[in-house]
């Protein structure tokens, strides 16, 4: 029953306006007078037209200062398997890599403390372009350490001066800049790329402002391509009717986005890590709601700080307006309105749901979401269905039971206005049940071209139950009962849903332990319990900053464990596996990140949004040794 499943997922759609932080203006760059004796760059004609990038680009990346950045990471490494390996392989770093790519005779005109650009031609056989940076004091003696020769703008390298001196073992070109400090050597595997990709590398590329000590930027051509060689891939023809509509979304988001860039920036003791997108346009749904056009300097919403402490995935947003979110409702209700139509469901009496869901959900403000479960029962049960023997089958139930998690969703909505509506919405649903097309869901063919019958799972059936007394006066509790589809599918269960008013907010909170969702809605709902909260959590602090559109706390541990499933004993192996490997990473994968995320509408429908987290030393080591395995 598809309506069932619209109870939960109502939970987590009510979005509004966020405030963004205006980005400080880029410093200009300093023009300076070249030296005596240095050989000036072609002259470009005024009516040129301006550098595009490479047909073939697919990255590029930008590392501020090799040399230091080489320290950082070899750092980081040493403690890890693959630092461990590099190590048994000998001396190695920058200098010594770049001698034996280029030569020691250029690589000794190249400065590593400075920036270096590297273009990544063609994903399925990836070619390499490098411009490095070239003291100013060297420009004037490229004479007279090389053979060069003119070509295409560039003073292409022939061989050294030096006696017994070959050609370079790759194509290389000197730009000597236009202004100090912008000298370059550039190197390609053939002259055709190094003469496509330079002007690109030198021109655009080398004179963006870099903050961070290293860059990774994928512009509009390479996710164009990642796109297509996806679609090649894929098999249409085995989607379900709901996730080619999901797909499709996606791929009418991805096609706004101008350009990704991830980026890494050191600092003394944390890491910190950047994701960004700038929007072309704002076409998409999704990309208007994720990219609200209100500015200001909203806090962290009150909820976020009321979560339980033992939350392992706690995020907030502070949303988009109605109208911003009204095409992704419009297109989600669409999409599961002609699914549900599909499987039997009365049109009319859709409209009349879907038209009281919609007063619900997509109606705009903060939203704060929290999800959790007990790590320790699960790595214990877990442990015990590996370990088999007799009880093979109750060791099976107990793991799946202590991989079953819970959820919380707070909505700055008058607890009212939601048990009131879900109230109608349960009789909606009951109504839709009545009238719908006997037999529906078990003959015919299913969107994605399989027979409908046994592989359909048989429709929840949702009733309510007594509230307990421990939670606010007009609590909601619903359950949904499910049956098994099939013998060897997952065993009878049943959802526990309540909706708690909490004066002017409303808390929701979903699980399969009925025990364990009460006791964190009376967390988050009862003062005086601020120790048990995540107001008092390592790395909330980095989340007060005002002006921010969303926020989030994770762990590595945290993310395996709401990841993990039991449906399958297929599934329990994996989950064991990977809880076993999670434990036994330096720091169990318990430090906390905190992720930041900023959004600002640029005009004529450019946006952009800026995503960073902030690893300490423990979660970067947890997270490299996971990566090194």
């Amino acid at each position: 029953m598809k309506r069932a499943a619209l109870l939960p997922l109502a939970l987590l759609a009510a979005c509004a306006s966020a405030p963004a932080p205006q980005p400080a203006p880029a410093a200009p760059l300093h023009v300076a007078a070249r030296p005596d004796g240095a050989e000036p760059a072609a002259a470009r004609p005024a009516e040129a037209r301006p550098v595009s990038a490479p047909a073939e680009l697919m990255m590029v990346l930008r590392v501020a200062d090799p040399r230091r950045t080489w320290q950082h990471a070899t750092q980081h490494l040493a403690s890890t398997p693959f630092g461990q390996s590099l190590l048994r392989a000998g001396p190695m770093g920058p200098d010594l890599l770049l001698g034996r790519a280029i030569g020691p005779a250029l690589a000794d005109m190249v400065d590593l403390g400075k920036p270096l650009d590297v273009a990544v031609l063609d994903v399925a056989s990836p070619r390499f372009v490098f411009s490095l940076s070239v003291p100013e004091e060297r420009v004037p003696r490229l004479h007279e350490r090389f053979v060069l020769e003119k070509r295409s703008g560039l003073l292409r390298v022939e061989r050294a001066r030096e006696a017994d001196a070959g050609a370079p073992p790759r194509a290389c070109a000197f730009e000597p800049g236009e202004r100090r400090g912008s000298a370059r050597l550039l190197c390609a595997e053939g002259q055709e790329d190094l003469e496509v990709t330079a002007p690109y590398l030198v021109e655009v590329v080398g004179r963006e402002p870099l903050e961070a000590d290293a860059r990774l930027e994928m512009p509009e051509s390479g996710i164009r391509e990642a796109m297509e060689r996806g679609r090649a891939t894929r098999d249409d023809g085995a989607e379900s009717y709901s996730a080619r509509m999901g797909r499709e979304t996606g791929e009418r988001f991805v096609g706004d986005i101008e350009d990704l860039r991830l980026d890494v920036t050191w600092g003394r003791a944390d890491v910190e890590v950047g994701l960004g997108l700038r929007f072309a346009s704002q076409r998409s749904p999704l990309t208007r709601a994720i990219v609200p056009a209100a500015v200001g300097g909203a806090a962290l919403p009150p909820a976020f700080l009321r979560l339980p402490a033992d939350t392992a995935l706690a995020l907030y947003t502070q949303g988009a307006s109605r109208a911003e979110l009204t095409p992704l409702r419009d297109t989600f209700f669409g999409w599961l309105r002609d699914d549900m139509v599909r499987g039997g469901y009365d049109a009319a009496r859709l409209d009349r749901f879907f038209e009281h869901l919609g007063a619900l959900v997509f109606t705009g403000g903060p939203v704060v979401f929290g999800a959790g479960g007990d790590r320790a029962a699960a790595e214990k049960a877990l442990a015990a269905y590996q370990g088999g023997g007799k009880g093979a089958q109750r060791a099976q139930a107990a793991a799946r039971r202590a991989l079953q998690g819970w959820f919380l969703v707070a909505i700055e909505e008058p607890g009212q206005t939601w048990t009131a509506g879900v109230k109608e919405l349960l009789q909606l649903g009951d109504e839709l049940d009545q009238h719908r097309a006997p037999g529906a869901g078990t003959t015919g063919d299913a969107p994605d071209g399989r027979k409908r019958g046994d592989r359909a799972p048989r429709s929840p059936q949702i009733v309510l139950a007594r509230a307990p007394a421990a939670l606010p006066a007009g609590t909601i509790h619903a359950e949904l009962r499910s049956r098994p589809a099939a013998k060897d599918g997952p065993p009878a269960s049943t959802t526990h849903v309540y909706v708690v008013p909490a004066g002017q907010r409303t808390w929701i909170g979903v699980g399969k332990d009925d025990a364990a969702v009460v006791a964190r809605l009376r967390v988050a709902t009862e003062a005086g319990r601020d120790a048990r909260t995540l107001g008092a959590a390592p790395g909330v602090e980095a989340l007060r900053q005002r002006g921010l559109h969303a926020g989030a706390l994770l762990s590595l541990a945290g993310c395996a464990l709401l990841a993990a499933r039991g449906d399958t004993p297929a599934k329990l192996s994996d989950a064991a596996e990977t809880l076993a490997l999670v434990a036994a990473l330096p720091s169990r994968g318990e430090s906390a990140i905190p992720v930041t995320v900023t959004s600002e509408v640029l005009g004529s429908g450019a946006a952009r949004v800026s995503t960073r987290a902030r690893l300490s030393p423990a979660a970067l080591q947890d997270i490299i040794t996971l990566l090194s395995r």
